[in-house]
């Protein structure tokens, strides 16, 4: 049993409107359906506003979806804000994009790293000191760095008290949203490492959000790629990276710098379509070469194929669907 299941998540919000104009219907996720295993990591990829950063506050039940379903340990999501929400938020927790925006900068490093302790009344004043000390010391910071403010650390160091304070609790699952696209190149790597050394010492299943294809094909055991709110392929790094089999899953796997690459990349054209006025058929048709006009009118919807990836596209006619 999965340990995250989202089944058929749909998430609509209202733009504009006013006293003569009813509000547009945004559909940020439509008929998503995902899931995480104990111990695994699962990547998310896709150009900005494709709806990554929606389906991990909507896996950890800060949003609640409009249609379909969260499962957590194979039970429904409790509704935000119950006190069943405020005891699953101890099993589950976020590692933000921004991490001087994720930490009170008046606050030391320590006491923030105690507060989920707190919150959950784990351990006694003594036994929380000597947790936060060792946590620290898991993400590579001294204990004595804790009596620091933010303002006193590196961008790096910054984000590994985001990853100690999400980790105190103990929690089965990380939401991973950017959590290295703020941080410069040549400490990535050093987060990233302390980040993937941790997830398997602590068994930890992960939404790991990245825009960066590279980096989710190193670290993931399965990844799945959205367009404008759905997602439109999903397999292993191996088989995505390996043979995509999208035109835009094809076209994001083109633009990994290759030094050896002899072939030109294939290009999107336009930008990605209002969420606000989507097309009709498959959403990806106005971007495609291959569009024909069955691609204009019927949405191909996700459809699983013998070698276990899925693929949303009606020209993926290598194999016929299992």
């Amino acid at each position: 049993m999965p340990l995250l299941e989202l089944r058929s998540v749909s998430r609509t919000y209202a733009r504009g409107g006013g006293l003569f104009q009813a509000p547009t219907p945004v559909h940020a996720l439509s008929d998503v359906s995902l899931s995480v295993a104990r111990g695994k990591i699962l990547g998310i990829v896709g150009e900005s506003g494709c709806g990554k950063s929606t389906t991990g506050r909507i896996a950890l039940g800060l949003e609640a979806p409009d249609g379909g379903e969260v499962l957590f340990d194979g039970a429904p999501m409790p509704p935000e804000g119950s006190a069943a929400w405020r005891a699953l938020r101890r099993r589950m927790q976020l590692v933000f994009q921004d991490p001087l925006g994720a930490l009170d900068k008046r606050m030391s490093v320590a006491a923030q790293i105690a507060e989920p302790l707190e919150i959950h009344a784990i351990g006694t004043q003594e036994t929380r000191a000597a947790r936060v000390a060792e946590l620290l010391r898991a993400v590579g910071l001294r204990p004595d760095q804790g009596e620091a403010q933010p303002l006193a650390l590196s961008g790096g160091q910054r984000q590994r008290v985001v990853l100690a304070r999400a980790l105190a609790s103990e929690p089965e699952l990380l939401v991973c949203d950017e959590p290295v696209s703020a941080l410069d190149v040549s400490i990535q790597a050093q987060v990233v490492n302390i980040l993937l050394g941790l997830q398997r010492q602590l068994n930890l299943a992960m939404l790991f959000i990245s825009h960066d294809l590279k980096l989710v094909g190193t670290i993931a055991d399965e990844v799945a790629v959205m367009y404008l709110g759905r997602v439109v392929e999903r397999g292993t790094p191996a088989q995505l990276f390996a043979a995509p089999r999208h035109p835009y899953t094809q076209v994001l796997v083109s633009s990994i710098p290759d030094p050896f690459r002899t072939t030109p990349r294939p290009r999107l054209s336009g930008e990605p379509p209002d969420p606000g006025n989507r097309p009709s058929g498959c959403a990806f048709h106005p971007r495609c070469a291959r569009a024909s006009e069955h691609c204009r009118r019927t949405d191909p919807g996700l459809s699983l194929r013998a070698d276990g990836r899925a693929v949303a596209c009606h020209h993926d006619l290598q194999e016929t669907p299992a």
